[in-house]
């Protein structure tokens, strides 16, 4: 009896053999791990471009000369000489030379000078004599004072118009400072022409004065990079020239030896 259950035993043993040592708990070797498939990688979008603006190309400023003719008093048409001509509210160079007029030979050098509003000017005395240069201009009146030669005297000119510059000493100095709202202008010479350079493109507003003529106002269109050249007429045949007071609005005294000695 106790052999045939022996022999049952081993036979059993046979059909299921113990695991080896080690592999106790472990997953049976036929059991099959999920493992995730990858998933495919995305293509990347195209970069976006923006197609750059065009840079807008800058219009040229153009040249304007000016012609300055006057007709006087025997009817004749010439040229005018210290002329000014220019475009108010345009910005242009700052004049190369602090602006002067100077006193020379009992004259004013230059008779007519042109400057942009807020410009200081000075008046040297280059005469051996003194002098007292003034004006009584509404705009821009101002006293200097006597000052001997070597001297100078500086005032600014905030307003624009015409300031007529006078000497208290010397009925016959007389000149003009014309004070304009812009700093783009020339003044013509003996052939009665101004050349104003760098002026912007398009329509723009003139003006002109002449000392016997007096102002006028129009308009000239300016080609970009080009020249333009426009003709400004006066009529002066009325015009005489007329007396004037000294500083304190009297009439100067008749010349003697103080013409001379101041």
């Amino acid at each position: 009896m106790l052999s045939r259950l022996c022999l049952l035993l081993v036979a059993l043993s046979t059909l299921h053999p113990r695991p080896a040592a080690g592999q106790y708990g472990r997953s049976s070797p036929t059991s099959v791990r999920a493992t995730a498939s990858p998933l495919p990688s995305a293509s990347p979008l195209p970069a976006v471009t923006s197609t750059p603006r065009p840079t807008p190309t800058p219009v040229p400023p153009g040249d304007v000369r000016v012609k300055v003719v006057v007709t006087g008093a025997d009817g004749r048409t010439a040229p005018a000489a210290d002329a000014v001509a220019w475009f108010p509210g345009l910005r242009g160079p700052a004049p190369a030379a602090p602006p002067r007029m100077s006193s020379r030979d009992k004259r004013f050098e230059p008779r007519v000078l042109a400057v942009p509003r807020g410009s200081a000017v000075t008046f040297p005395n280059y005469d051996k004599i003194f002098h007292n240069v003034f004006s009584l201009s509404e705009t821009s009146p101002f006293d200097l004072g006597l000052y001997r030669n070597g001297a100078a005297r500086t005032t600014s000119f905030e307003t624009p118009g015409v300031v007529r510059v006078y000497c208290n000493i010397h009925p016959q100095m007389a000149a003009y400072v014309v004070v304009l709202d812009g700093n783009l202008y020339a003044q013509t010479g003996k052939d009665g022409l101004a050349l104003i350079s760098g002026v912007p493109a398009g329509r723009q507003a003139l003006k002109v004065w002449e000392e016997r003529g007096g102002d006028w106002s129009g308009t000239v269109v300016v080609p970009p990079g080009g020249t333009v050249e426009i003709t400004v007429p006066f009529d002066a045949s009325k015009w005489r020239e007329q007396p004037h007071k000294n500083k304190h609005g009297k009439n100067y005294p008749p010349p003697d030896d103080d013409e001379n000695r101041y």
